[in-house]
């Protein structure tokens, strides 16, 4: 589930720099686990499976046809995530200036999926759409202070005018960092990415066994 939780910020990444937009049921399953500071259980930073099936499906896809150039971009953001874990790790003083910048940013809350808060005027949005805009903004800030310091940098590929876009921008930086911490849950629980090579395979069929499960209950 952690991993495909960093397979799902990795797909919504590449969707957001090709399209400027996604699902919100499926970002908020990607971004609002990295507020759960204190998780007893998995099951407290990913509380429903079915708001990660995009990641399991991205995974079994990746894992399934791995050279083909529609997932080279979730690929790269991937593998990319769980180096930049590995950086992290070995900076201390960066993990506290997370977990400090994480405290008081509010969860994000779900708003209409055809609202548009970049293209509306500031008295237009509601409350809550500029609540969410400001934890976007908050978690993209706190990117940039730390994630973007360190040596490995993700380079994201798509449209210019989307990913010049803030709106969209805050957005791509809040799901790396996002996916980045699931990184770093994924390696707690025993994850090593020598472990995608040798049991790709396995990777593949657990994935897709979980995501049959899914369906099938719904």
């Amino acid at each position: 589930m952690a991993l495909a939780a960093v397979a799902q910020s990795a797909a919504l990444v590449a969707k957001l720099a090709v399209h400027g937009n996604a699902s919100q049921t499926e970002l908020l399953a990607s971004v609002n686990p990295l507020l759960i500071l204190n998780p007893r259980t998995e099951a407290d930073v990913y509380p429903n499976l079915g708001h990660l099936n995009l990641g399991l499906r991205s995974l079994h896809d990746m894992f399934h046809q791995l050279k083909a150039p529609e997932n080279a971009g979730m690929v790269r953001y991937t593998l990319g995530m769980l180096l930049l874990r590995n950086k992290l790790d070995a900076n201390p003083s960066m993990q506290e200036a997370i977990r400090v910048g994480l405290q008081g940013i509010h969860p994000l809350q779900l708003i209409p999926e055809n609202a548009t808060p970049w293209r509306m005027e500031g008295e237009e949005k509601t409350a809550r759409q500029s609540r969410q805009e400001q934890t976007f903004e908050q978690l993209a800030t706190l990117y940039q202070d730390t994630i973007s310091r360190l040596p490995h940098r993700i380079q994201v590929q798509g449209q210019m005018d989307y990913l010049l876009n803030e709106y969209v921008a805050n957005r791509v930086r809040s799901l790396l960092l996002a996916g980045i911490r699931s990184a770093v849950l994924w390696h707690q629980l025993g994850g090593r990415r020598w472990r995608l090579i040798f049991y790709r395979k396995r990777v593949q069929e657990t994935a897709g066994s979980l995501r049959r499960r899914l369906l099938a209950s719904i």
